[in-house]
């Protein structure tokens, strides 16, 4: 948690220096100020929820079940940027679609699934599926209808302030506020990535469909995170893990075409 509540000060402190608001020292309130505004303090604690459950999943669940949960996540922006904002996309992106799903849960780490003692426990590989699909859906939402009206650094060092202080408060009401040298040097690395890789992500979606973008997205970053622990970690995939790893390269070739 300390370095989480880290990450998201830095993250937030980064992206609001950087913003253009910041550099014309202005902030002009646009109609839908409520509505952007209750977006950050959504997003925010489903953020730094999502972390939590999603950590306390692995604990009390299982790594295997918890990472499916997460991956198949992706069917809800997609949904929203076929659906609610009508993207048309060409049959063999479709296709794609399909592949990258299949191919993510193939490379699912074969890790043996822990028993679920009670309904509470259940309920975190569903609370992670339905948080990580609302944080990405709502991504898509603000580039369609308010990212003209508020910088993406302006929102999403909006969405992290509220993870911030979430955290914080956390932390004082364990008793747990305190801070190592160690701990603030991951979590401002760390800041550092969550931040550009959630507004690179907006600036993507501003080039192509969402459809598109979330797939290529989230099978990138698998094939990236396999293809590393191969050569840092000496991982031994499995043959389905090669097989998701294949048909994830298929589903991108797909995409982009």
């Amino acid at each position: 948690m300390n370095i989480l509540v880290i990450n998201y000060l830095a993250g937030s402190l980064i992206s609001i220096f950087n913003s253009a608001e910041f550099e014309n020292v202005s902030l002009n309130v646009t109609d839908h100020g409520f509505v952007i505004g209750g977006m950050m303090v959504i997003l925010g604690l489903i953020f730094i929820g999502n972390l939590v459950a999603y950590s306390r999943s692995i604990d009390r669940v299982g790594m295997g079940v918890s990472i499916a949960a997460m991956r198949m996540s992706l069917i809800f922006p997609i949904a929203v940027s076929l659906f609610v904002f009508n993207e048309e996309l060409a049959s063999v992106r479709y296709l794609g679609i399909v592949i990258a799903l299949g191919a993510l849960l193939l490379m699912v780490p074969k890790i043996k699934t822990k028993s679920i003692s009670g309904i509470s426990d259940a309920w975190l590989p569903v609370l992670i599926f339905l948080m990580t699909g609302a944080a990405d859906s709502s991504l898509k939402v603000y580039e369609r209808l308010f990212s003209t009206q508020l910088s993406e650094e302006l929102f999403v060092s909006g969405i992290f302030i509220i993870s911030f202080l979430t955290g914080m408060g956390i932390l004082i009401k364990r008793g747990k506020l305190h801070f190592t040298f160690k701990e603030i040097g991951y979590g401002i690395a760390t800041g550092i990535v969550n931040l550009y890789s959630s507004i690179f992500l907006i600036y993507a979606l501003k080039l192509m469909p969402g459809s598109v973008v979330f797939p290529i997205v989230n099978v990138s970053l698998v094939i990236l995170g396999t293809l590393i622990g191969v050569w840092i970690w000496k991982d031994k995939p499995t043959v389905k893990q090669w097989s998701g790893l294949a048909a994830a390269v298929i589903s991108i070739i797909l995409l982009i075409g």
